[in-house]
């Protein structure tokens, strides 16, 4: 596990609220799903951005039992087309959860997507956005950032996918001008989005993710 000293996780949730934004800190995986569903409503409808730090969370799973409307593009079975609409959906759920690929000192996300719905509704569309994301997603500045997209987040990805890209077989970049290239849209969200009411990042004392 990335070894986090405590001066750096004050100083990133530190800089996450000087940009506008919501942050707090768990220690644990359970304190952290905790507090995310006190803070959803059963009747709440609720975006699920791709992400596998929600799913190692059990957070997926929590809303379901409890009734919630869960719109989830990574469901089994759904076609193209299905997938598509759920992602429109997204934008339009009172709650959005999702995850980040970088998480900067100086309180910036970063994030790469092949379809962009995940990224678009981080920044518009639901009033109330969640971010949760591992402490080894913390990195010094933008550049580290921009790295670890391609270093690390997009070539699990494309594994985990069984994408048929150079980084799926060896997990590194080649920058790769193929069909199946997942990295098509990179988003930086410096501050709080104007259009977004509440969006908080919770930071966790554990390895979530990639």
């Amino acid at each position: 596990m990335k070894s986090i000293i405590p001066e750096t996780i004050d100083k990133v949730i530190e800089s996450l609220k000087k940009n506008e934004m919501e942050a707090a800190y768990f220690q644990t995986v359970a304190e952290a799903r905790e507090e995310v569903l006190r803070r959803i409503p059963s009747g709440a409808r609720v975006g699920i951005g791709g992400s596998i730090t929600l799913r190692e969370m059990g957070i997926l799973e929590a809303l379901e039992k409890r009734g919630n409307e869960v719109y989830d593009h990574w469901e089994e079975g759904l076609s193209k087309e299905r997938r598509q609409e759920v992602g429109k959906m997204q934008q339009r759920a009172d709650f959005f959860l999702a995850s980040t690929n970088a998480l900067t000192l100086d309180g910036k996300l970063i994030n790469v997507d092949a379809t962009g719905n995940r990224v678009a509704s981080m920044i518009f569309g639901p009033e109330r956005v969640m971010v949760i994301a591992g402490v080894n997603k913390i990195v010094k500045n933008l550049n580290e950032g921009l790295a670890r997209l391609k270093k690390v987040a997009a070539p699990r990805n494309c594994q985990r996918r069984k994408d048929p890209t150079p980084c799926a077989q060896d997990l590194v970049c080649h920058n790769c001008d193929t069909p199946a290239r997942l990295c098509r849209v990179t988003t930086i969200i410096e501050r709080r989005p104007w259009g977004i009411k509440e969006f908080a990042v919770f930071l966790v004392g554990e390895e979530l993710g990639y």
